[in-house]
């Protein structure tokens, strides 16, 4: 494997959610934890993870975020007294027995959850609500700079001041933008982190806001971001306030826009095309927001 002095971790998702954490390092480290086994389990049938398309890899700071969502601590050396787990071999994580599953705590996955179905059309009819309102209040008054994952931050920023009459023009044409986007995608404003992976390092942000086509975020003082229009390969890792479990989307981004305030520098990422699975994930941490303010 690439980088084989070093440890890799990577995890597997259900609906967006991580069920299963590893660290692999041929030919000495296969251990993996779960969010229902209290203990790592070293597993020879790990050394196969990385191969499974399912499988996704995370940096170091993401991992911790997912273990520290068990109450565990990661650490940087391989757990020491790892209980071993014999196994069937070769390994298929993207198909495993019964056997496996009990011993990994995870018979759950693959299963529907039925009461955020229901819960995601009311998520949808409160922002449909929310969503004419603000609109109108733009063209009826002076407008404030839309602030979000999909749109820029407002006028001025993305270029130069414009006269009087462009700048009427230009302002119709955002407020359309800004009603067509909240159509398509339902933004919230979301308290937390997201660990993102950008070349070698991991960028950690403030969360500001989040829907199924990006997210808004805010780094403190005048830290580096990346500049606007790179394009960035996933996975986005998010934590946010309301739910104990994280969020991680296998998808490639690309930041639309940033700007440096007295708060920090604000930023937005406009993800690529999430899977279905990717998607009914964001909308279960979106529900969960607006079931925490008392949106219902």
């Amino acid at each position: 494997m690439p980088g084989a002095a070093e440890v890799r971790y990577l995890v597997l998702a259900d609906c967006a959610v991580p069920y299963l954490l590893a660290a692999v390092r041929w030919p000495d480290v296969a251990q993996a934890i779960s969010a229902a086994t209290p203990n790592w389990l070293e597993d020879p049938g790990l050394f196969d993870l990385p191969y499974d398309p399912s499988a996704v890899t995370l940096s170091f700071p993401q991992a911790a975020s997912v273990a520290a969502g068990w109450s565990r601590q990661l650490h940087a050396e391989p757990a020491k007294g790892a209980v071993p787990y014999m196994r069937r071999m070769p390994a298929n994580w993207s198909d495993l027995s019964s056997s496996e599953r009990r011993a990994w705590g995870i018979e759950f996955v693959g299963r529907r959850r039925g009461g955020q179905a229901r819960r995601v059309p009311r998520l949808r009819l409160f922002h449909a609500k929310i969503a004419a309102p603000s609109a109108a209040a733009q063209v009826n008054g002076r407008p404030s700079a839309p602030a979000g994952a999909e749109g820029g931050p407002g006028a001025g920023v993305d270029g130069p001041a414009v006269s009087s009459r462009g700048q009427v023009a230009a302002l119709t044409s955002g407020i359309a933008s800004v009603a067509t986007e909240r159509r398509r995608h339902m933004r919230v404003r979301v308290d937390g982190r997201v660990y993102i992976r950008y070349e070698h390092t991991t960028i950690s942000a403030g969360l500001i806001d989040l829907s199924e086509g990006g997210v808004g975020c805010v780094l403190p003082g005048a830290s580096p971001v990346p500049a606007r229009g790179v394009m960035l390969d996933g996975p986005f890792l998010f934590e946010a306030e309301a739910t104990k479990w994280r969020i991680c989307l296998d998808v490639s981004g690309r930041i639309n826009w940033h700007l440096s305030t007295r708060t920090g520098t604000h930023f937005g990422v406009a993800f690529g095309e999430l899977a279905n699975g990717e998607t009914e994930g964001v909308q279960r941490i979106l529900a969960a927001v607006c079931r925490k303010r008392g949106h219902r």
